[in-house]
């Protein structure tokens, strides 16, 4: 059976599904100020948003301006510096922005994007349409040089792996990058379940008939509960951090970081998600099990396109693959919601490729001009890195222990 999920691929994404919209060459680069997380620039960057194919909360202008709130830094040895760009094209139409800083740690200066945390924004980058994704980056990258000229090196986020094949052509001539690439998963939903369940492979509906049995052997029957308004959202936040942080501490299982262990990451998490509520786009799936809340998802509404976002479970429920149980049901509401896609979030691991899924992938890279002060502040600036994640592996490890004998 496990040899027969790994063998599963993801279906690519057609290009013909990408969306298309009127733009008008050439596009023009120019940065602005922070003020602009505030004023008129976030209704059209939420339009622009909105026009993106697959859609993730990740390119929203909500997310973005609250990151920023959240997480810039303005330490002695470690100060962010807001560089937000937009791009327009001849007629003053908004092509991309790019939500970017400059960020220095003693002498190293570097250019990066919203996101910079453990992975609480799992794509970060260029906010484009992705026929629009070349051109955008090369007006970015004018606009950066002429901008922030003093920068040791670019990270550039992630844009489409077919685009990111072109724009690297363009590179500076002497640069040289390293790469990421990152898979992002998503399923095209039918007008029913039963047609869903019926196109999914023989594993999977193996899996969700046990999920099911093993409850019903015992007497016991799942419910979904769906929380969606403002004055519900904070005790189901309170639930999914609980659950999430459970999770990270389950064994015999794939390993799971705990997300939003820092006090700033749940703080940004919570605002986010309850601006989502107040819109009526936040949807936070519950799975009950005799009255009791036995694990969670927190999701993300877009018109008719739904992002999962991550999850937390009671590990003494995990005989039962309660995770899977919610995941099905989370479907079966969205197909009854009459939603078009649901997104499965990025990582490539065998819960999302059973699925059979769609994928998109992304290429991250890393621009270093090809001189001596560049290439030695970045060679530097990564040994400080593993070095520093060593030692946070040590100091966390004895919390890890105290928190499983608690």
């Amino acid at each position: 059976m496990s040899s027969t999920i790994i063998e599963m691929q993801a279906t690519p994404v057609k290009e013909a599904s990408l969306p298309l919209y009127s733009a008008h060459l050439p596009f023009k680069a120019e940065r602005v100020n922070e003020s602009a997380l505030a004023g008129p620039l976030l209704a059209e960057w939420d339009a622009l948003h909105a026009r993106i194919l697959p859609n993730m909360p990740f390119t929203s202008a909500s997310w973005n301006a609250l990151w920023w709130k959240h997480h810039r830094s303005d330490r002695p040895f470690k100060r962010d510096k807001l560089c937000l760009i937009v791009v327009r094209d001849a007629r003053n139409a908004l092509i991309a922005v790019a939500p970017m800083m400059s960020t220095r740690r003693f002498y190293f200066q570097t250019l990066r994007y919203f996101g910079a945390d453990p992975n609480v924004t799992e794509v970060r980058g260029l906010v484009c349409e992705p026929e629009n994704e070349v051109a955008a980056i090369e007006a970015v990258l004018r606009c950066l040089k002429r901008e922030m000229p003093a920068a040791h090196w670019i990270e550039w986020g992630a844009l489409r792996k077919e685009n990111w094949e072109r724009a690297s052509r363009n590179l500076p001539t002497g640069s040289r990058s390293s790469t990421h690439q990152i898979e992002a998963y998503h399923l095209e939903l039918p007008a029913t379940w039963d047609a869903l369940r019926s196109s999914r492979s023989r594993n999977i509906k193996e899996s969700i008939r046990r999920c099911y049995n093993s409850l019903k052997r015992e007497g016991l029957t799942p419910e979904l509960r769906v929380i969606s308004s403002p004055q519900d959202a904070p005790e189901a936040l309170a639930t999914f951090f609980r659950l999430h942080s459970m999770r990270s501490l389950a064994t015999n299982t794939v390993v799971h970081a705990n997300v939003f262990r820092n006090e700033n990451d749940r703080a940004f998490l919570t605002e986010y998600a309850l601006e989502l509520a107040q819109r009526g786009e936040l949807r936070i799936f519950q799975l009950l099990i005799s009255g009791s809340v036995v694990a969670t998802r927190v999701g993300f509404q877009c018109n008719d396109q739904i992002y999962l976002y991550y999850s937390g479970y009671d590990p003494a429920w995990s005989r039962y693959s309660v995770m899977t149980t919610l995941v099905v049901e989370a479907i079966k509401w969205s197909i009854d919601q009459r939603l078009a896609t649901l997104h499965l979030s990025t990582g490539t691991d065998v819960s999302k490729l059973r699925w059979g899924p769609a994928a998109t992938h992304y290429v991250t890279s890393t621009e270093v001009p090809l001189n001596w002060s560049a290439r030695l502040s970045y060679a530097t600036y990564q040994r400080v890195q593993r070095l520093i994640s060593w030692w946070e592996r040590r100091r966390l490890a004895p919390n890890t222990r105290r928190e499983e004998a608690a």
